[in-house]
C-alpha cells in the first residue's frame, strides 16, 4: 500500500514537472519571438535615425552654402545700387556741363550775328565811299568787311558745333541716369534676393537641426529596444532552460516511478 501511494506520488510530481517544464519552454519560446520583434523594431530605429541624422546634415550643409550665396548676393547688391548712385550723380554733373555748352554755344550764335552785322554795315560804307570816289578807303573797308564776315561764319559753325555737342551731353546725362536707375534697381533686386537666401537658409538649417535631433531621438530608442531585446531574450533562454529541467526532472521521475513499479 505504500509503495502504491509512493508511486501514485511520483507520477504526480513527475506530471507536475512535465507540465511545468512544458510551461516555462512555450514562454520561453515566446519571450525568444518577443525579443526577435523588439530587435527588429531596434534595427529599424537605428536605420530611420541613420537615415535622418544624415538627411539632417545634408540640410544643415545646404543652408550653409545658401547662407554664403545670400552673403555674396547681398554684396553684389550693395555694390550695384552704388554704382548706380554714382552714376546718377554723374548724370546729374553732365547735364550741367550741357548747360554750359549751350550757354556758350548761345553766346557765338550771338557774336557771330553781331559780327556779320558790322561786317554787313563796313560792305555798305565800302561801296558808299567808292561811290564818293574814295577807292583806297573803300578798298579798306571791304578788305575789313571781309575779314568780320570769315569770323562770323566761323563763330556760327563753331555755335552748331556747341549745340550739337550740347545735345550729345544731353543725351548721354539721360543715358547715364537711365544706367543709374538700372544699376540701383537691380542691387535692390539682388539686395532681397540675399535676403530670401538667408531666410531659406535659416529654415533650412532649423529644419536640418530638427532631422538630427530626431535622428538622436531614434538612436537613443534604438539602443533602448536592444537592452530590451536582450533582456527578453536572456529570460525567454532562462525559462526554456527552466523548462528543458523541469522535463528532465520529469523524466527522472518517470523513471523512478517505473523501477518502484517493477
Amino acid at each position: 500500500m505504500a509503495d502504491e501511494k509512493e508511486e501514485i506520488t511520483l507520477t504526480e510530481l513527475s506530471d507536475e514537472a512535465a507540465a511545468a517544464g512544458i510551461e516555462n519552454t512555450a514562454t520561453g519560446l515566446n519571450e525568444l519571438d518577443a525579443a526577435v520583434e523588439v530587435g527588429q523594431a531596434s534595427r529599424d530605429a537605428l536605420a530611420s535615425a541613420a537615415s535622418n541624422i544624415t538627411r539632417g546634415e545634408d540640410m544643415m550643409d545646404a543652408a550653409e552654402g545658401m547662407a554664403d550665396l545670400s552673403d555674396i548676393v547681398g554684396t553684389a547688391g550693395v555694390a550695384d545700387f552704388a554704382q548706380g548712385a554714382e552714376m546718377l550723380a554723374a548724370s546729374e554733373d553732365i547735364a550741367v556741363m550741357s548747360s554750359i555748352v549751350s550757354a556758350m554755344s548761345a553766346d557765338d550764335l550771338e557774336r557771330g550775328m553781331d559780327i556779320a552785322a558790322i561786317a554787313g554795315q563796313l560792305a555798305a560804307a565800302s561801296d558808299l565811299l567808292e561811290g564818293m570816289d574814295m577807292p583806297i578807303f573803300a578798298d579798306f573797308l571791304e578788305g575789313q568787311s571781309d575779314i568780320l564776315r570769315e569770323i562770323a561764319v566761323d563763330s556760327l559753325i563753331r555755335f552748331g558745333a556747341t549745340r550739337a555737342l550740347s545735345e550729345a551731353l544731353d543725351q548721354a546725362g539721360v543715358d547715364v541716369a537711365s544706367l543709374g536707375i538700372n544699376e540701383m534697381a537691380e542691387g535692390l533686386t539682388r539686395m532681397a534676393a540675399s535676403e530670401g537666401l538667408a531666410e531659406g537658409s535659416e529654415m533650412l538649417g532649423e529644419a536640418g537641426a530638427g532631422m538630427v535631433g530626431q535622428g538622436i531621438d531614434e538612436a537613443m530608442a534604438s539602443e533602448a529596444l536592444r537592452d530590451v531585446s536582450l533582456d527578453i531574450a536572456a529570460e525567454g533562454i532562462a525559462n526554456i532552460a527552466a523548462g528543458a529541467s523541469e522535463i528532465a526532472v520529469s523524466d527522472v521521475l518517470d523513471a523512478a516511478a517505473e523501477a518502484e513499479d517493477s
